[in-house]
């Protein structure tokens, strides 16, 4: 069961909304997918309309005070079922970030996850904090949002430097891809910042997907919904994560939950 940890060095990159999104997009393609909020604020509750305040998440699992079949909540989408951050005091959030750095209990998690899902992804608070390396240590993949902006581009070294010390001591994650976000093609800033980006890292890690930045994310956070739900026909950008879902199945070597891959007929 492969593991995907969204992660950046830098906040505001639209990392949670990748990960809430992709998990979506990956859902509706055939692979059940647990999203786990490894982020003590809570990010992917806090994305969400009707998410219940102190619901059992990551922390419970954790601790020892909930199995991960009761805390994981089903969604409205098939296959896509999501681990809140759990009930984290403030005063306790340093000595959680810390006993999480080691990785270990991340490894506990992923273990019960196996059977029950296809595919994990990690939603992490950005910068390298105990939750990020935590789940590093131990995932398969990682996928790194680059917001089109200068300072994001300076940021980037940090997060491979990271993932690169880590395979050193014998971790197997692998970079998945760069992806690009909040691209705005008409702005030469935002643009020279992508340009820069396929012109200096490696053609191979930088996704062909991009994220533009566009008024339906604010939309969407705002009613607290993904793009796929944010209406009963869902925006154009909805099928921006479904492209980028199929790109990673790809690069992650993610096989078909539904193995019948045979072209249909139009005509029945």
């Amino acid at each position: 069961m492969p593991s995907l940890v969204v992660c950046s060095q830098k906040g505001g990159v639209a990392k949670t909304t990748l990960a809430l999104n992709l998990s979506c997009a990956f859902a509706q393609r055939g692979h059940r997918t647990l999203l786990i909020d490894a982020d003590p604020q809570g990010s992917i509750g806090l994305s969400l309309r009707g998410s219940p305040g102190g619901a059992a998440g990551l922390a419970e699992v954790v601790r020892g005070d909930a199995p991960l079949s009761r805390a994981a909540a089903a969604t409205r989408i098939p296959g896509l079922a999501i681990l809140r951050a759990g009930r984290i005091a403030e005063e306790e959030r340093i000595a959680w970030e810390a006993r999480l750095a080691d990785g270990r209990d991340f490894c506990r998690v992923l273990a019960d996850a196996s059977g029950a899902h296809d595919l994990v992804v990690v939603d992490t608070p950005s910068g390298p904090s105990g939750p990020g390396v935590g789940a590093l240590r131990h995932a398969d993949f990682a996928l790194l949002p680059l917001q089109a902006e200068p300072l994001a581009l300076r940021s980037l070294p940090r997060v491979l430097d990271l993932i690169g010390a880590l395979r050193e001591r014998g971790a197997r994650v692998e970079v998945a891809g760069i992806v690009l976000t909040m691209l705005q093609t008409r702005a030469d800033g935002s643009l020279d910042v992508a340009q820069e980006a396929w012109r200096r890292l490696p053609a191979e890690l930088v996704l062909e997907t991009f994220l533009p930045r566009d008024p339906v994310f604010l939309d969407a956070s705002a009613r607290g919904a993904p793009l796929m739900l944010l209406s009963r026909r869902p925006p154009p950008m909805a099928a921006v994560f479904t492209q980028m879902a199929g790109e990673l199945e790809t690069r992650m070597r993610l096989g078909a939950h539904d193995d019948a891959d045979e072209p249909l007929s139009l005509l029945g």
